[in-house]
């Protein structure tokens, strides 16, 4: 059985041939018809090309619908894709991505910074040709070579601890049950409906966005770097995209509910927010529903390893008001939430514990890792099936009535603006630093959130500068191999690190301070 986003998306191109598929804030776009005839031609060169079979193919870009077109193809000519984002994934990160895959094919949409690499780079101009010569000889995919099932979709990488971004691997299966899933929430499962596309390509969310516009045969409409970094240009894109459907990190609607202008009466046609990433809080919850009565507001949880989100509830004003903190929802069809202990046993409703997601869209586990994917995933029996697990180092617990409730990590990962970060992965590349001979990185909390990063360093020499120009020149260095939401805001220098009993830096010291 083929996949059902590939399935969709050529109906699409049949039935509403003009309607707009993708459209960015600087005024590119793509009809169904377009997208679906530029996919089919990527896909068609891809199978001519000498990639073995189900090789990971490498996207590189920004928000220009040439990169779902891009995405599209691989799906069709039997390949994951692995989505870089070239503002938020540094080079020298690239270039650990690009090694662990070995020598991938690259579809370059923007200018590749790796030259290291083996594999075949396919620069915009090219894709661009093969693209117009494709349409016009008529070029097709192949169907028989669809990913579908267990197929790989793409492979999305993550921070880990070590250091080293660890790819989750996401199925054809997975990614179409979270479609069938999200286009039932908030009731908003009709066509022709314009969805706000603000996440990068490299994190998950942007998901949620793309198989629910692709899926419903709406628009998605991607705001650009640009007009992401000048409110101005930002708050026009609003305005001009007629939204309906708003998906992002809390985060980024608590930045816009900062302007007074952002209300109901701005972007009339929005219906429903979708709130995924990071915690939804109260207050967060009380401003939109005064700012906009008329929208629905569905708040999610899920790992990426769960492809994109698993549980959902719909915040009523009541909920927004009580004292306890919003609940994160009930499961999708498909899905067990478990609430385990340190052995992996179930502990009783009310009880705090480990998360662990059980069904059809958790990941087949992390590309070329046996040994983290033996340690976090799992199989288990699920209404007579097997289907795969996955320990999530959340902590959280759930009601009476199965409803669940997140607390936050068990382990140093954080999620700030709807990024997940390791905070050893920064600590690692603060050590690798001459400069550097240790350092913590604990996150700043506000009402139940993080806002930032704190680094406590100690220095491997003695400082001849401020520790203001220091801090400058640490921030300067981690740019080589960091993104810059992993940058911490704030960098403050010891002697000392102060210590446990059992010798472990003392984070909670560290926090207090």
């Amino acid at each position: 059985m083929k996949m059902e986003l590939l399935e969709r998306m050529r109906r699409h191109s049949q039935d509403i041939p003009d309607a707009l598929a993708v459209k960015t804030s600087d005024g590119e776009f793509a009809t169904y018809r377009a997208h679906w005839s530029a996919s089919e031609a990527i896909a068609a060169f891809l199978r001519t090309a000498d990639i073995a079979a189900h090789e990971p193919v490498v996207v590189y870009g920004h928000t220009s619908p040439l990169m779902t077109e891009c995405f599209h193809a691989c799906m069709k000519s039997g390949h994951p894709y692995v989505p870089l984002d070239c503002h938020t994934v540094p080079s020298d990160r690239v270039a650990n991505i690009v090694g662990q895959i070995g020598s991938p094919t690259v579809l370059a949409v923007e200018d590749f910074p790796v030259v290291a690499t083996r594999g075949l780079v396919i620069p915009r101009a090219e894709l661009e040709r093969i693209v117009a010569d494709g349409v016009r000889a008529g070029a097709i995919s192949d169907e028989s070579a669809w990913i579908s099932g267990e197929d790989l979709c793409y492979i999305l990488f993550t921070s880990d601890a070590t250091g080293t971004p660890k790819g989750v691997q996401v199925t054809a299966d997975c990614v179409d049950s979270f479609a069938r899933w999200a286009l039932t929430l908030g009731g908003i499962g009709k066509e022709g409906l314009t969805f706000l596309d603000k996440a990068s390509f490299s994190f998950d969310l942007s998901i949620f966005g793309q198989v629910m516009s692709f899926q419903a045969g709406g628009t998605l409409y991607s705001l650009t770097k640009a007009a992401q970094d000048d409110f101005v240009k930002q708050f026009r894109a609003f305005m001009e995209s007629k939204m309906d459907v708003w998906v992002s990190t809390p985060s980024f609607v608590d930045a816009c509910l900062a302007e007074k202008t952002f209300d109901g009466a701005l972007l009339k046609n929005l219906k429903l927010f979708l709130f995924s990433g990071e915690t939804l809080t109260n207050a967060t919850a009380c401003r939109l529903l005064k700012r906009f009565p008329k929208a629905v507001i569905v708040n999610t949880y899920g790992p990426a390893e769960s492809t994109v989100a698993v549980t959902s509830v719909t915040v009523t004003p009541e909920m927004a008001e009580a004292d306890a903190p919003l609940a994160v929802g009930l499961p999708k069809p498909g899905t067990r939430i478990r609430v385990v202990d340190a052995h992996g046993s179930d502990v009783p409703a009310g009880r705090h514990g480990e998360i662990v997601v059980e069904g059809d869209t958790v990941a087949k586990g992390y590309f070329g890792r046996e040994d983290l994917t033996a340690k976090a995933f799992g199989v288990a029996d699920l209404e007579g099936r097997p289907v795969r697990t996955y320990r999530t180092g959340d902590e959280g617990w759930l009601d009476a009535e199965g409803m669940l409730h997140y607390r936050g990590r068990l382990d140093l990962q954080v999620k700030l603006d709807g990024f997940r970060i390791e905070l050893g992965d920064i600590e690692e590349n603060f050590r690798r630093l001459d400069a550097v001979e240790t350092a913590a990185v604990v996150p700043a909390m506000r009402d139940g959130r993080v806002t930032h990063l704190v680094a406590h360093v100690v220095s491997a020499e003695a400082r001849v500068e401020s520790d203001f120009r220091e801090g400058l020149k640490l921030k300067g260095a981690l740019k080589t191999n960091l993104p810059p939401y992993m940058i911490p805001r704030k960098i403050v220098f010891h002697d000392a690190l102060p210590m446990t009993p059992d010798g472990e830096v003392d984070r909670v010291a560290l926090a207090a301070l």
